[in-house]
């Protein structure tokens, strides 16, 4: 077993509700940062909180796209038991929210948007927020209606903070886009160079990649000088990674390699001593984590761990799929797709990973071959027939929401279609 991090404990006076904030970049693979190894800077300021962080070497995001991922760390559930499998799938009405649990435990409840997926519309995330800010429509790059960049996040953010109602505990999300494509090179956040990255065919995209994450650290710490300095927690995560070429693939969604999964987390705040965790964390632990953090009580429906608190068993079975990255498209099609079975799944336990569903039949040590180089499908069949009865019992175990409500305006289906997610 591997023990929790313990969070020390004042006994003495009652303490106050802490302030707890997520801070969330969208499509930042974990190994491009530098607390994470990354030999360049595109970090700095993350990089030194982290220094007073506990951070987890060892996070999966639940499924490699925005809305699905971030339903299941709101919720604590898989993306298949609420049915929130693809971007434009939204959380069901009756399924709770952490920002629910807060607002309900007498919170101020906030949150700062960038990415269309998360519109509340869409996502179904706007539930248990007092503020939930997503009225966005800037074209990036002039024909992209996608997101918001990261100065107006921020410049929102800090109107928030700066307005809050400060006898209240404060909950809040400020969620950044800007590592998404279309990778942007920022002038003055230029970290790296194409020989950085030499035989890769994904270098001169890198150098835009690592630009786009330098610029929204710089963003980012506008907003941390600003938080409340006493009596609060920050959790750092992030939805899912990016391809930028491993495997002869370009994006996020529609595989299931560890480039899109492998994500960071990490959490500071009083009581939380520094350090590293190998523990087996997942998305659906965000949530009980959060409630954790403020001491508040995790609703019985929820399936993750106090990342904190809990025991994280060593030999816990990870079990993750993805549903090809498209949105239904138009009437009936978006009924019968939303109860449509996964694509791809994957099966990790104990430095093991098995990958089934489409073309790929994969097996990889992935605690000595993290970018999934060598694959021992053919020579390791024992290995591959006790994942999959792994698999298989977790398959037969969790239920498949087969009705999630898919209503999508013309515009939505417009903006995914700009950022790829309508298609295969």
């Amino acid at each position: 077993m591997i023990l929790p991090v313990l969070l020390s404990v004042l006994l003495s006076a009652p303490q106050a509700q802490p302030n707890v904030i997520i801070i969330s970049i969208d499509t930042l693979r974990a190994d491009h940062l530098g607390m994470y190894g990354h030999p360049h800077d595109t970090s700095p300021h993350l990089d030194a909180w982290a220094e007073d962080a506990m951070v987890f070497d060892n996070m999966l995001g639940e499924i490699p796209l925005t809305s699905p991922s971030f339903c299941s760390m709101m919720s604590s559930l898989n993306p298949r038991i609420t049915g929130s499998t693809r971007n434009g799938l939204r959380l069901p009405d009756e399924v709770q929210t952490v920002a629910q649990q807060f607002k309900g435990a007498g919170y101020e409840t906030v949150c700062v948007t960038s990415n269309w997926t998360l519109k509340a519309p869409l996502s179904g995330l706007d539930r248990g927020f007092d503020i939930y800010d997503d009225d966005f429509h800037k074209k990036r790059w002039g024909f992209l209606k996608s997101e918001r960049d990261a100065d107006e996040v921020t410049r929102l953010s800090l109107e928030i903070l700066a307005k809050r109602d400060t006898q209240k505990p404060l909950f809040a999300w400020f969620h950044y886009s800007d590592p998404h494509a279309p990778y942007k090179k920022h002038r003055r956040h230029i970290v790296s160079k194409r020989s950085d990255y030499p035989n890769d065919k994904g270098a001169k995209i890198k150098v835009r990649y690592d630009s786009e994450i330098h610029y929204t650290d710089s963003e980012i710490q506008k907003v941390m000088e600003q938080l409340p300095k006493e009596n609060t927690f920050i959790l750092f995560v992030v939805d899912h990674g990016e391809s930028i070429h491993e495997h002869d693939y370009l994006g996020h969604g529609r595989r299931i390699y560890q480039t899109g999964l492998r994500v960071p987390l990490a959490i500071s705040g009083p009581g939380i001593d520094s350090g590293r965790s190998e523990a087996p964390v997942r998305g659906i632990d965000v949530g009980p984590t959060l409630l954790g953090l403020a001491g508040i009580p995790v609703p019985e429906a929820m399936r993750g761990l106090d990342v904190l608190n809990d025991e994280i068993p060593s030999d816990r079975i990870r079990v993750m799929e993805t549903y090809g990255g498209a949105v239904p498209d138009l009437g009936i099609t978006k009924s019968l797709m939303a109860g449509a079975k996964a694509q791809r799944q994957t099966v990790i336990h104990e430095g093991w990973k098995l990958i089934i569903g489409g073309s790929e039949k994969g097996l990889y040590h992935i605690a000595e071959d993290p970018l999934e180089t060598n694959n021992l499908y053919q020579s390791n069949p024992e290995k591959v027939a006790a994942l999959t009865l792994l698999w298989e019992e977790w398959d037969t175990n969790t239920a498949r929401n087969l009705e999630n409500d898919a209503t999508l305006t013309d515009d939505d289906i417009q903006a995914l279609d700009d950022l790829g997610y309508v298609g295969e």
